[in-house]
């Protein structure tokens, strides 16, 4: 993608926000939309996606917020049952999750949408292990946790995020 597609793509998200498209505000939206580029221009690999693949991934980002929006339902209902008392605390503790060869930014992303759903906090991130801490409200079994973590992983945030 070329580096004005670019800029115009995120300028164009920006006045969007802001629901503006007044000269000043196209303005700032174009030296943030620059500074963000040149901020993330170290993250990026060498080569960039091919346009087929960028389509693709941008394409299943939606099943990923539903599958996100499920994990956060889950979690609520799950949390919600506890703080209530009609479900009593089981076993919160910390996890470690492999993540299994992902980018920099997979594990990044990885982290983020799993701090989303109530209950799981991660802690910290092994970049070089590939591991990731967590927090959980029940860690009675390890395994059921990574398991499920590593089926969102790979059903859902791989394909956006690999």
């Amino acid at each position: 993608m070329s580096l004005a597609l670019r800029l115009g793509s995120l300028t164009l998200i920006y006045a969007l926000a802001l629901a503006s498209f007044a000269p000043a505000d196209l303005a700032t939206g174009l030296v943030l939309s620059a500074a963000c580029l040149a901020a993330v221009r170290g993250l990026r690999g060498p080569d960039d996606t091919p346009a087929g693949e960028l389509a693709r991934r941008v394409a299943f980002f939606p099943v990923l917020l539903a599958a996100v929006a499920g994990e956060v339902v889950r979690g609520t209902w799950s949390v919600g049952l506890i703080v209530l008392g009609l479900r009593p605390l089981p076993c919160p503790g910390m996890v470690e999750v492999p993540m299994e060869s992902r980018s920099e930014s997979g594990m990044a992303a990885a982290a983020v949408l799993t701090t989303l759903a109530p209950g799981d906090v991660v802690v910290d991130m092994d970049v070089e292990r590939q591991i990731m801490l967590i927090h959980t409200i029940d860690a009675s079994d390890p395994d059921a946790v990574r398991e499920r973590l590593r089926h969102l992983r790979e059903r859902y945030g791989q394909r956006v995020f690999p």
